[in-house]
């Protein structure tokens, strides 16, 4: 009997590198990353695409939408409370730092850059890492 590490190798992978007695380039005709070489094969692939970018979809929509319904909807009410929340924090955030810089003189600007060079300074004479 395999053992469970063997029987899960034994399936090839999807992409198999060239093997010592195999051409480079019989592997790279044979793989399905090789660019379609007529118009029917070309609408192929991209209606494959399509139908795997709609299957990714739906499946985020599916698991979504199971969320929710295990959720209920008071937490659905207070996740909604907590986003909005956050988004006016942010915003709020964004306004007071603009605010702050905008409010700022030119020497104050100075005066800030300087103390902070000369913390930096004596953090390097004394041997912080800082």
């Amino acid at each position: 009997m395999l053992s469970a590490a063997a029987s899960y190798n034994a399936v090839p992978p999807v992409y198999a590198p060239p093997q010592a007695g195999e051409p480079a380039a019989a592997s790279a005709a044979s793989s399905s990353s090789s660019a379609p070489q007529s118009a029917a094969q070309a609408k192929l692939e991209a209606l494959k695409a399509r139908l795997s970018a709609a299957r990714q979809s739906n499946h985020k929509e599916a698991v979504e939408e199971d969320r929710r319904n295990k959720l209920g909807p008071e937490a659905l009410k207070r996740e909604r409370a907590e986003k909005a929340w956050e988004k006016k924090k942010g915003e709020a955030a964004a306004e007071t730092e603009t605010d702050k810089l905008l409010g700022m003189t030119a020497a104050d600007a100075a005066a800030s850059h300087d103390k902070r060079d000369k913390k930096q300074r004596r953090g390097k004479e004394v041997g912080d890492d800082g």
